[in-house]
């Protein structure tokens, strides 16, 4: 994958990430103006009645200096997290460079230096819980020689006119293929730009122009049939992996074409598996139609792969796919726990 350097403005409270290789965009890289300062993911050991226990925690941005943090007992989700054990939620608002988050009943969470530190009005500090930065395993997966390199950051070749390549070698939004495919293994990265809106960025990626894998903001919130990483309006996913926006983001989709008899009635549903950031959040799902707006559409054995434009920023990078694959890749079952 071609490497180039990341360059990062700060504009309006927010990062702005013009570059290629970068894995996420850090606190390192921005001042505390910048929503990415402080929102991320936390993971460490507090005190509780009978000794110590894993806790994990994610801060999420919403609007106008306003956070969210979400606790996770064991662990992040798709790391540990049960998703039976619940999680807790409590919202509040950047003040005077502080970011504290109290639950009503004596906890304060104060987000400072890199940390989440816990303490309680009458036991003091029970805990910290230092900033962590997951990466997907399949990052930066390279395409294998029986690959179809959709795009490499060099040109826009395999994608129709109107396909956008920005001066840092990253695809645009809105991007639909030359050719058409049917069964596939597909390999994308992506990466979504917070939006201080009413919204949140929005694309997907579209197998065929009807079967539409969920690309959304979904940092922090439950699993939807909205969602992140969900078969639009179709399926939730197992579990929400999303990472936070500035964060490069990966899936790896597995598409088996319907099948149709020589009279061209359809025999077979699609089936369909998802791995995201390296967890598994769709096993071998029939989809009996299209999806969302795509279910209005005629299924055919072969047809073009869309990157969608929706709404707020987002660029793609490393999107190549193997066309009549033989389950899933070498390199991704190596790199993928089950």
């Amino acid at each position: 994958m071609r490497m180039i350097p990341v360059v990062i403005t700060v504009v309006a409270g927010a990062a702005l990430v013009h570059a290629g290789d970068a894995v996420h965009v850090s606190p390192d890289d921005v001042g505390p103006e910048s929503i990415v300062y402080w929102q991320g993911e936390y993971v460490g050991t507090i005190e509780v009645d009978g000794g110590e226990q894993v806790l994990a925690a994610q801060v999420v941005a919403r609007r106008n200096d306003n956070y969210e943090l979400v606790l996770y007992r064991g662990g992040l989700p798709g790391h540990g997290w049960d998703p039976e054990s619940g999680m807790e939620r409590m919202t509040a608002k950047l003040s005077e460079g502080r970011l504290v988050f109290e639950d009503g009943q004596g906890h304060e969470y104060e987000v400072v230096n890199g940390a989440i530190v816990l303490s309680h009005e009458e036991r003091g500090t029970l805990g910290k819980l230092s900033r962590t930065f997951r990466t997907s395993p399949t990052l930066g997966l390279d395409a294998p020689e029986e690959a179809v390199v959709l795009f490499d950051g060099t040109h826009v070749d395999k994608w129709r006119e109107g396909a956008t390549r920005t001066e840092d070698g990253l695809l645009e939004q809105g991007a639909r293929t030359v050719d058409e495919y049917g069964d596939i293994f597909l390999h994308v990265e992506y990466m979504l730009e917070f939006w201080d809106s009413g919204a949140r960025t929005n694309s997907g990626v579209y197998i065929q122009d009807r079967y539409e894998v969920q690309i959304l903001d979904s940092f922090g919130h439950s699993p939807g049939r909205s969602e992140d990483g969900a078969l639009y309006r179709a399926r939730a996913p197992d579990v929400n992996v999303t990472l936070p926006p500035y964060h490069w983001q990966t899936f790896d989709i597995l598409f088996r074409a319907p099948r149709f008899d020589d009279d061209g009635e359809k025999i077979e549903n699609v089936r369909i598996s998802v791995i995201h950031n390296g967890v598994l959040v769709h096993d071998n799902v029939e989809l009996k139609g299209g999806t969302g707006w795509g279910g209005r559409k005629k299924e055919v054995p072969r047809e073009h792969l869309y990157l969608q434009r929706h709404r707020g920023p987002g660029v793609f990078r490393n999107v190549w796919l193997i066309e009549d694959p033989d389950g899933w890749p070498e390199a991704v079952k190596s790199l993928v726990a089950d």
